[in-house]
């Protein structure tokens, strides 16, 4: 294809689709949602992660709107009906079965806050047959049924219902909650509203969008150690699962979480996920994960696109006393919430900045040191370097002590197998174009890209993929080679108008 000034723009977005550490051995700062799917998982209780009631339950629920002489009709090819459970913070639907044809759908809106969805035969599997998490105990479920569309029908045999997250003893700092010792003296952090950045909301961690149209997160949030350095160190099976939220709301004034808008959520493509993370106690710079997500059933977006964002990575490393920042979704209990404790910043966007301390290396095996305030459910939030906004690895444990002593630590992008699990998640053949890089060199890869599409395509191989970031390219010329090229994270202009 020729391209003489000619202005093409091309979107494409993404479909369903070790010398010893210096710092000692920390403890993975995950919130309690990951404790209440251990418990749901009937491991063993003694893990310092464990500190919480269970938040969340499962009801089996019979629903058939084939079957329910109780529907509503409000007007012909509709069935309405209230699905209530007493005490709920917040509902999320099953459905064990449906046809719904070619054009029926459904549509559930919280009674509480008027949040809605609208499910239908294509959205339904992108989110393992479930539906957004709807804050309040009630919501309406409506069958709509299409002219021409014949026994469409739906089953809801379960639902997740949430909890109070009520802790009424204030914690100490250094009382074992998981993450509370990870403030680096007093609490600095402070309101974020960066939209690059979710939270995993039944994992209790955070996660964040990078530029080849993925997400990352720590690998323990992804498979849990369910005792925390005993016996049963993670099994190798994907425990992530559940959507990834945007733009959060505060939480209530005890803490308890808030569930985003539905048009917010994200379902996680649980077939997306490459993870590594080999146990509590096992070493730092082992622990992370990429995904994907899939579009949200409201609105056809991904989060790239919702968001209009995303963090470029290098495996640069900052000077001692670079100043690092980390934005994330932790808990929080200062000022003291409604019942003492937690408070209606808990679980929400924050970010605290602090100086880098260092960098340990154990064979294969590297982390970052820096003294930035953050709490359990921080675990998988970007570690950036401040002056040049580059994240530099994949936060994941807490060792700063409330007499500022100590450091907290992540996996570091240097991380081999990190690397190429990035670099090849769109595809092993994948070569990288961005007009934006971290320093002079470029050999195609996400971290050391090439700044013109041309040298881009000159690299891949025949059949390969060039993953292009978002900007414009004044690439003229002739290309022969056959090749598939992908925008995953915004528009690209090639050429001159």
């Amino acid at each position: 294809m020729k391209i003489n000034k000619l202005w093409l723009l091309m979107l494409f977005w993404l479909a369903a689709c070790t010398p010893t550490p210096t710092q000692p051995v920390q403890e993975p700062e995950t919130g309690e949602e990951t404790a209440v799917a251990l418990a749901n998982q009937g491991s063993t209780t003694g893990s310092n992660v464990q500190t919480e009631p269970v938040p969340y339950h499962f009801e089996p629920y019979d629903l058939d709107s084939r079957q329910d002489t109780g529907l509503e009709t409000a007007v012909p090819g509709i069935f309405k009906q209230t699905i209530s459970i007493k005490g709920a913070v917040w509902l999320r639907l099953h459905f064990g079965e449906y046809n719904l044809d070619r054009s029926s759908y459904l549509t559930i809106t919280s009674l509480q806050d008027g949040g809605d969805q609208q499910l239908d035969s294509r959205s339904l599997p992108l989110w393992e047959n479930s539906s957004a998490v709807f804050n309040g105990n009630a919501v309406t479920i409506e069958l709509h049924a299409a002219p021409g569309d014949e026994g469409v029908y739906f089953v809801v045999d379960a639902v997740v219902v949430g909890d109070q997250q009520d802790v009424p003893a204030l914690e100490a700092v250094d009382s074992g909650e998981p993450g509370t010792e990870s403030l680096c003296g007093i609490d600095n952090r402070v309101a974020s509203t960066d939209g690059r950045v979710g939270r995993l909301f039944f994992g209790g961690c955070t996660a964040w969008l990078i530029s080849n149209g993925r997400l990352l997160t720590a690998g323990h949030c992804a498979d849990f150690d369910p005792d925390q350095g005993g016996p049963l160190l993670p099994d190798g099976v994907l425990d992530l699962s559940g959507v990834v939220e945007f733009n959060v709301p505060p939480s209530l004034a005890n803490g308890t979480t808030v569930a985003a808008d539905p048009n917010d959520q994200y379902p996680i493509n649980t077939g997306s996920v490459v993870w590594h993370f080999e146990g509590e106690g096992q070493g730092l710079g082992k622990d992370w994960a990429v995904f994907t997500v899939n579009v949200n059933s409201n609105t056809g977006l991904t989060p790239f696109q919702a968001q209009g964002g995303f963090f470029r990575t290098t495996n640069g490393n900052p000077t001692a006393g670079d100043t690092i920042r980390v934005t994330g979704m932790g808990l929080d209990n200062t000022p003291v919430g409604s019942t003492g404790n937690r408070n209606a910043q808990n679980f929400t966007n924050q970010t605290s900045t602090g100086g880098y301390v260092g960098e340990s290396i154990s064979g294969n095996d590297i982390s970052h040191q820096y003294a930035v305030d953050t709490t359990g459910g921080n675990s998988g939030s970007p570690i950036i370097w401040n002056s040049n906004g580059f994240t530099i690895g994949i936060h994941t444990n807490a060792g700063c002590a409330s007499d500022g002593s100590g450091a907290n630590s992540g996996t570091s992008f240097e991380v081999n197998a990190l690397e190429a699990a990035i670099d090849n998640h769109p595809g092993s053949s994948t070569v990288y174009a961005d007009k934006t890089r971290f320093g002079a060199a470029e050999d195609g890869t996400i971290y050391h890209p090439h700044d013109t599409i041309t040298e881009a395509v000159t690299a891949v191989p025949v059949g390969g993929k060039v993953s292009i970031v978002t900007g414009t390219y004044n690439d003229t010329g002739l290309f022969t080679k056959q090749t598939f090229m992908v925008a995953p994270v915004g528009s690209v202009l090639i050429g001159q108008p």
